[in-house]
């Protein structure tokens, strides 16, 4: 049976996967608006088996690292890149993976450091622009103290796992609203009734990560932290045997403020223990604006589909600029994904259509378009119904005073590379 035939014979609910929920190792962390795991092992898997000749993987944009995970459990050797720092954080962890017994005695190592520098004093004291705006005084001096006991750890694998839960510990206790993926601040109240138990959080959270974490590691993995245009065009031509990822849907004043999730946690851990450009949370939007789409975007696109200048002369004039920004920096991406594929290499996209000005931008039919453009095949397209990825029903407040409301449906293209 050919692999079109397979995925012809699965029901279109399959792929909702209804009852599906985080488990294991993508419980260490939260992120917005995840990969859902058994549908990309699931895709993964298919691809494996149709081509026993498939070692290599990359997605240019891993967010939480759910389908580089997935790709090394069927065996392939994944390679992935974000520019969210916290992003590359967390999916290092994932596929580091750590020796329970030895993280278990470190445990107790940091423990011990904890008391000490609670009883005695000698913390170094955190500070960064703003900081007794979105943390407590009380609730800076206990993070200062995990970020001194960390930072003591000497094992530079053993500091990333601790980032990680740290990192969990630092949302928590902002005095941010978990209402929206971008920075507001809670009520008055809510901040002075918040009750702090940083460090009890903490030392449950190292604890409980070390059950999740997995062990041994699976293979060989890379990961980048930065712009994936720019680390794209340093790599070979036809590197790799499948691209997998879910690209942006949109520039994230519409859609998902990644950057603006992640910037607190960043600014509290020690980004010498990780292989990033600081720079990229000198400000609490800069991480948005370096990403696709962001104000910061200067790319010119090669190609313009017929079905994207259709769309647009129904925005309002300003909207316009936003929409071809984001499609000039998704068209340079794509156009490197397809020269970094193989010849009879695939690509599985999975994309949304979300609304700008009240009208659906076709994002799916765009990828088509671009695919047949560049030398592909568009071989299947299904459709799942949003259930369980973690995004709020309204992702952003516009300068008009209105909400656009998120998607509740993606689209999985598989598509091949001829020769």
């Amino acid at each position: 049976m050919s692999l079109v035939d397979t995925l012809k014979s699965y029901t279109d609910e399959y792929w909702d996967f209804k009852t599906s929920k985080n488990k294991g190792i993508h419980r260490i962390a939260n992120y917005p608006a995840t990969m859902v795991a058994p549908m990309q092992r699931e895709l993964l898997q298919l691809l494996v088996n149709d081509n026993k000749n498939y070692h290599t993987m990359l997605d240019p944009f891993h967010g939480s690292g759910v389908t580089l995970v997935e790709g090394q459990e069927v065996g392939l050797e994944v390679f992935g890149i974000d520019i969210n720092p916290y992003a590359h954080i967390i999916s290092l962890a994932k596929l580091e993976k750590y020796n329970s017994q030895l993280i278990e005695q470190a445990n107790v190592n940091i423990l011990t450091s904890i008391t000490e520098l609670k009883k005695n004093g000698g913390w170094e004291q955190h500070s960064f622009n703003n900081i007794n705006k979105w943390f407590r005084k009380d609730i800076i001096n206990d993070l200062s103290i995990l970020r001194t006991a960390i930072k003591r750890e000497s094992n530079i694998t053993f500091r990333h796992y601790y980032w990680l839960c740290f990192g969990e510990i630092v949302k928590k206790y902002s005095n941010t609203r978990t209402s929206t993926f971008k920075l507001h601040i809670k009520e008055q109240e809510k901040i002075d009734t918040m009750e702090n138990n940083v460090i009890k959080d903490f030392i449950t959270k190292i604890e409980e990560t070390c059950e999740l974490i997995g062990y041994p590691p699976l293979g060989n993995f890379h990961l980048e932290c930065g712009d994936s245009n720019s680390i794209m065009k340093q790599m070979k031509n036809e590197s790799f045997d499948i691209i997998c990822t879910s690209p942006p849907y949109g520039d994230n004043g519409t859609t998902v403020t990644y950057g603006q999730f992640s910037t607190l946690q960043l600014l509290w851990i020690d980004e010498n223990d990780f292989d990033y450009d600081i720079s990229c949370i000198a400000n609490y939007s800069r991480l948005d604006s370096l990403s696709l789409g962001g104000v910061l975007s200067k790319n010119n696109a090669f190609h313009y589909p017929t079905i994207l200048s259709e769309f647009v002369v129904k925005l309002a004039p300003h909207k316009r600029h936003k929409v071809l920004q984001f499609y000039a920096d998704y068209e340079n991406s794509f156009r490197e994904m397809v020269r970094l594929l193989k010849v009879d290499g695939r690509m599985v996209l999975t994309v949304g259509n979300r609304k700008v000005d009240g009208i659906e931008f076709p994002f799916s039919e765009i990828n088509k378009e671009l695919a047949e453009h560049y030398g592909m095949t568009v071989e299947y397209v299904l459709m799942r119904n949003i259930i369980n990825k973690r995004m709020p029903q309204k992702v952003s407040k516009l300068s008009d005073g209105n909400s656009v409301e998120s998607m509740s449906k993606e689209i999985i293209m598989l598509l091949k590379k001829e020769g």
